[in-house]
């Protein structure tokens, strides 16, 4: 008895060691995961600190741009340069709106275009898979009714054969029957395969759009390009494409345009720009003729890419001096003698109306 009492107490006290050792376990899982989600939250305390420092040098940064602003709108003689400066660049952005609009249109009307003529073509595919897996049907079932009736015909002839000397007869008709059996079951098989094939044929979804062909993405480029290029040459009829760039490129305290009456000479053309870039019409037959001059220059890196290289977009001037004639052919801005006798426009290298970010790829 005594030996007994001592085999439990030894029981009861290791499986309360058992015990001990599984709480004393979950409690250090659980300090290491405690331990892990502190780190966590430092990392993402430093991190939020690091965008606060920079966000906070970006407002300082902005209203020292503010404070500069004011000063200049202050002055006399520097608030009407920051009035043409910012104008420059309104009519910079309106030339980009009228491009991104324009080569939206095209790329929505072109993926019609080819989302209807992929739908034809699956269609048209899925009706020639249907009848053919029909025409290999109708093989198949010809084929099971062919060799279900030479079945029967065997059949047919064993039952006539009941005589005692047909028994060697009877034993190869049995013979033939059961593989007249296998042939007709296997040909059964074959006529459900094809059905179920030709079911999946016909209810089969159409396979998704992949997308407007390359084809059509480098001309829609072109055709961008060539209407970036009519914009340069109707704005520098008022002779400020080139500063539009500048105005882009540079800050407001760097430049000058004269006087105050100088800036309001500019002033006046800038909005007299804006006017003639949102309302004109009839500019297909002039990027038209743009874009049977790019075909023939563009170049491109490598078989894949849609985006022509820049220079071989290259213009010479009396090629760019003929377009600006036809555009004022076509019904352009008033184009004055020295912005006609001047170099083409490289919209793709100078990034003209940031064009380069309207290009498909």
């Amino acid at each position: 008895m005594i030996d007994k009492l001592s085999f439990l107490k030894s029981v009861t006290d290791g499986g309360a060691a058992t015990a001990e050792e599984e709480r004393l376990m979950q409690l250090f899982q659980n300090r290491a995961g405690l331990k892990k989600a502190y780190i966590d939250l430092q990392d993402e305390s430093h991190l939020l600190r690091d965008r606060l420092k920079q966000q906070e040098g970006a407002t300082i940064r902005v209203q020292e741009q503010l404070d500069a602003l004011g000063l200049l709108l202050g002055d006399p003689e520097t608030g009407f340069n920051a009035l043409v400066f910012f104008q420059l660049r309104s009519l910079w952005k309106v030339c980009h709106q009228q491009l991104a609009q324009f080569a939206a249109e095209l790329t929505r009307t072109q993926e019609a275009r080819e989302t209807t003529r992929h739908r034809e073509d699956c269609e048209m595919l899925r009706r020639a898979r249907v009848s053919d897996a029909g025409a290999r049907l109708t093989v198949a079932k010809t084929a099971f009714e062919d060799r279900q009736t030479q079945l029967d015909a065997t059949l047919a002839e064993l039952a006539r054969r009941r005589a005692f000397w047909h028994y060697f007869r009877r034993r190869g008709l049995r013979k033939a029957v059961d593989a007249q059996r296998h042939a007709a079951a296997a040909a059964e098989l074959e006529v459900l395969r094809l059905e179920g094939e030709r079911r999946d044929i016909a209810a089969a979804d159409a396979p998704a759009f992949p997308g407007i062909s390359l084809a059509a993405r480098r001309n829609i480029n072109l055709v961008v390009i060539g209407y970036a290029e009519l914009l340069c040459e109707q704005v520098d009829g008022f002779g400020l494409t080139a500063k539009a760039k500048e105005a882009v490129a540079r800050r407001v305290q760097e430049m000058s345009f004269g006087s105050r009456m100088e800036c309001e000479g500019f002033m006046q053309r800038v909005q007299s720009a804006i006017a003639a870039v949102k309302g004109q019409k009839h500019v297909n037959g002039a990027v038209k003729l743009k874009l049977e001059r790019l075909r023939g220059a563009c170049d491109y890196r490598n078989a894949a890419d849609t985006v022509p290289t820049a220079d071989s977009l290259a213009m010479p001037a009396a090629t760019a001096t003929t377009s600006r004639v036809r555009l004022a052919a076509v019904g352009g801005a008033p184009v004055a003698p020295a912005a006609a006798a001047g170099p083409g426009w490289n919209v793709l290298a100078e990034d003209y109306w940031d064009v380069y970010t309207l290009m498909l790829r």
